[in-house]
Order: structure tokens, then sequence, then C-alpha cells
């Protein structure tokens, strides 16, 4: 288990940890928020263009950090009350983060470009063997980044471009589905569960769960092997922990074997007829009194108010499935395909869905 934020176990009231875990927050974020501002300037330089900011830009921006910290109050809530540790919230070394920086920084300038030439497959020599491990509609530069979903390179950056792309609030939007998963699993541990992650990346998610239930046991799941590769290396100081190169679509377990299945930010990058294969396939594979959970993009009206985010956001970064998704509620397509939606939580600009599935009742002998 990685070393607690609090080693000299201090009695620290629930008040006091809110109110830092607070302030933490609100550091990162102008952290990150600071960051993104030199991407303008930087794709300025790059391809010589500025970028058309949208009608009343200013009191748009303004509405959505007032979510920022609606998000980052319920986060540090909470960890104040103990749902997960504070823990959540270590950060990673100055020298690294400072490094990282300087990667993202130059791939921007890759970025940019290809923004500007409409680039979304472009892959070096040494990626071409990874495409050919992930299906055809993800053979492609998402977020028009160096590698697409193929290449470590991109692994190495992807956690530090989403942050910065996000003001810094993208770990407190994956955490917004633990909450509710506490609730429903009776605030368990985790002892003696089974957690199926699908889609999990770099295992950023897959931490904050381990940390949240440190008895479950969790297989996390990636169609790419480099995503992988970078999750074992961010998580190699948890236990019970195992992974697994799979499509979300297609998984190689058995039925009804886990007690929860989840995901974070999968579908909106995923077509509409694969979408509806995951949820299927995850009620294959869940426990007849089990949970699934999918942490996504707010679809449109999810909050009116940051409806221009959701438009603006498929044209500024490539994303060919994300109208697809906004015109497709996910609560609808859930309960279409054998489950029952439970719980819903709305974080700045992602939501948590918490679903039971619907088996048919057995006859009367």
């Amino acid at each position: 288990m990685k070393k607690s934020l609090n080693p000299f176990n201090f009695n620290l009231s629930p008040k006091w940890i809110e109110r830092s875990a607070f302030g933490f927050n609100l550091l990162r974020s102008a952290n990150y928020t600071g960051q993104f501002l030199l991407l303008p300037l930087l794709e300025k330089w790059a391809t010589g263009t500025t970028k058309i900011k949208p009608d009343q830009f200013s009191q748009k921006m303004k509405e959505a950090y007032s979510e920022i910290l609606e998000l980052y109050r319920v986060d540090s809530k909470n960890i104040g009350l103990g749902l997960y540790p504070a823990d959540v919230l270590k950060p990673e070394g100055p020298v690294a983060h400072a490094k990282t920086l300087f990667s993202v920084l130059k791939d921007g300038f890759e970025i940019a470009r290809r923004r500007k030439e409409k680039s979304v497959h472009e892959f070096s020599v040494a990626d071409q063997e990874n495409l050919n491990e992930i299906p055809e509609y993800a053979r492609r530069n998402y977020h028009f980044q160096t590698g697409g979903y193929a290449s470590l390179e991109s692994a190495d950056l992807y956690e530090h471009q989403v942050e910065m792309l996000f003001s810094g609030s993208a770990d407190a939007m994956r955490r917004i589905m633990i909450a509710p998963l506490k609730q429903a699993t009776g605030w368990s541990d985790g002892e003696g569960l089974k957690f199926l992650e699908v889609g999990a990346g770099t295992g950023r998610l897959t931490g904050f769960m381990k940390q949240a239930f440190p008895k479950a046991r969790i297989v996390a799941t990636d169609m790419s092997a480099a995503y992988l590769q970078k999750a074992r290396s961010n998580l190699s100081e948890f236990e019970k922990i195992d992974f697994l190169q799979a499509l979300a679509e297609d998984l190689p377990l058995p039925d009804q074997s886990y007690d929860l299945v989840y995901s974070c930010f999968l579908f909106h990058e995923i077509p509409h007829e694969i979408r509806k294969k995951v949820i299927s396939e995850s009620k294959r594979v869940l426990k007849s009194d089990g949970f699934m959970a999918i942490n996504d993009s707010l679809q449109k009206n999810d909050n009116p108010k940051l409806n221009w985010a959701l438009e603006i956001f498929p044209q500024d970064f490539h994303e060919p499935f994300y109208k697809n998704f906004q015109n497709h509620p996910l609560e609808q397509e859930i309960e279409e395909l054998g489950f029952k939606v439970v719980d819903k939580k709305v974080g700045f600009l992602s939501k948590a869905i918490i679903a039971v599935p619907l088996w048919p009742k057995k006859a009367k002998a």
C-alpha cells in the first residue's frame, strides 16, 4: 500500500481534513489552469492561428469554475467523511511533474499542427505494430495526441494532458462514482468482492478505487498494451490488482463472476454499437446482485449551463463519436439493455451512473 499522507497518525478532525483537501484541490487547479493558458500561446507560435472564443466566454468560464468549486466541495467532504483517504490527493514529485510538463508542451506543437491539418491517422513506424492490437475504430489520434492510444509516449503524457484540459479537476471528476458505490455496497471495504474495470487506461481511477475498497480484488482491462504497461507501473505498490489486455465489448471472462463492473471516460470514445455491446458484456459478467458503474462526460442538458462546452469539445479535440454520444442518453440506453439505474451523480463535466442488472423472474415449479 502506498505511504500515507498522514505518516505520524495525527488525530485530525474530519472538518480539518475536509478543509485541507479543498485547499489542496484549489492549489492543484490553479497549477494546471496556469499550464493550460500556455497552450493558446504555443498554438499561435506553432500554426500562426488563434482560436475564436465563444460568445460571452468570460461569463461562461465563470459559471464553469463555479461548477469546479462545487465538485471540490463534494470531493473534499467525501475525504473528510473517510469514504476515501486523503492519500488520493498525493501529488507526484516536483521534478517529475516539471519533466512531464516539458514533454506535454513539446508535444503540443505536434498536436497544434495536427489540429490545423485535421490529421487524425498519423502514426510512427514503431506504433504500427501496437495499432494492430486495437480495433479499427480506435486507430486514430484521439485529442490529436501523438500515438493515439497505441504508444507508451502517449500513456506517459495522457494524465497530465487531461488535467491541463480540465483545470486540474479530472481526478475529482473520476472520484464522483465512489461515494454512491460505497453506499450501494453497504459501506464495504471490499472484503470478498471482485471488481472489473473496463477501459482502465493508465490506472488512475483503479488506484482511487483500490484506496476506497482496499480489500477488493480488481481486474483492470484495456485494449492498449502500452496503457496497461503504464498502469502496471503506476499501481505497482498496490496488492490484489490484476491486468488483462482485452476489449470492453468482448471480455474473455466467465458469466456472472464480478460484483462490480465499472468504467471511466470510455463510452464517449467508442461508436454507438460498441457502447451497446460493452453494456451487454458488463451485464453478462456481473453477478445477479452486482452493480455496473459508468463515469463519463455530461450529456446535453445534464447541466444546461455547460451545454456550450459540450458543443465545442469535439471541435477542439478529435472526438469522432462524441456527437452521437450526446444524442443517446446513457440512462435510457442502460435501461433498454436490461439494467435499472439506481443512482446518478454529476460533477462539473462528468456524471456517474450506478445500475443493477435485471433478470427474468424464474417461473414457479
